[in-house]
């Protein structure tokens, strides 16, 4: 093999060397790749089973939460049932749902629904909660045996610290979006109060022969006062007596009384004559 011959096959044996090298040096990058890859997807696999499996965690502790506070609530039904025993022989009654309009109505009170002028009842700013107090503009006839007999209107405070249970269908005290603007452009209100059951019947009564007026209360304040009915008299001794001014009201007949013999006979007095003397001719009209 002459030298020429010898420096081609160095030349292929190196070539085919550095092939070699090339390869297994492609290889091995290639496997670190792969690898690196696989360690970053394992990593990020297991973040997520992380996240999936609190999420698991706090969905079971949620229904977890949810058993508790529904067997709290059997347990509370169950004792409110032993509690108030049923007597021999009446009718069991059904248990009363917790979102049942009647568990908000106080002890020893009656819900009542009254119909009432949107603006008298605050210009519809009363809310379920609110304390009011009940205004009446009655109509009463001057002579309760006679059924023709002409009425005179009174207006008078009826009752004091009234509870509104609810306004419409509303009874959630101040709720999200209390419906003050719906309210205000309804003409009439439908108001539900807790009165006793004595109150009831006189504010029935009292509905059938006038109208209703509702004043708000303050939320601290529990007092009652006694009020007088209003009339021309009443409003004159207010406006006397607060600012000083002599209010000029129309004058009724008042009766008087007159005693003849032991017995006791009611007259109405009568206007006080004229004055005034009128002359005609000579002659007096």
């Amino acid at each position: 093999m002459n030298i020429e011959n010898k420096k081609q096959f160095a030349t292929i044996l190196l070539a085919v060397g550095l092939g070699l090298i090339a390869v297994l040096l492609t290889s091995q990058y290639v496997q670190n790749k792969v690898q690196q890859q696989t360690e970053f997807l394992a990593k990020d696999f297991q973040k997520k089973n992380a996240v999936l499996i609190n999420e698991l965690e706090g969905m079971k502790k949620d229904f977890k939460r949810i058993e508790q506070d529904q067997a709290a609530l059997a347990k509370a039904q169950q004792q409110l049932r032993v509690a108030q025993p049923q007597q021999a022989g009446a009718p069991v009654k059904p248990a009363v749902q917790m979102a049942a309009f009647s568990v908000r109505t106080p002890p020893g009170k009656r819900a009542l629904t009254i119909s009432i002028d949107s603006l008298a009842a605050v210009g519809g700013l009363v809310n379920p909660g609110d304390f009011v107090d009940v205004l009446a503009h009655l109509k009463i006839p001057e002579n309760l045996g006679d059924t023709a007999s002409t009425t005179a209107q009174v207006t008078t405070v009826l009752f004091q610290n009234i509870q509104v249970l609810a306004v419409g269908t509303n009874f959630n005290p101040l709720g999200n979006e209390p419906a003050y603007e719906l309210q205000q452009k309804s003409r009439t209100l439908n108001v539900t109060l807790a009165v006793t059951p004595e109150e009831a019947g006189l504010l029935t009564f009292a509905q059938a022969n006038g109208t209703f007026q509702l004043t708000l209360r303050a939320p601290a304040e529990e007092s009652t006062q006694r009020i007088q009915v209003a009339s021309w008299n009443t409003l004159a001794e207010f406006v006397k007596k607060r600012q000083g001014t002599d209010l000029v009201v129309p004058k009724s007949k008042a009766p008087v009384a007159v005693v003849e013999k032991d017995i006791t006979v009611e007259v109405e007095e009568e206007e006080p004559a004229s004055n005034i003397q009128i002359f005609r001719g000579g002659r007096e009209l």
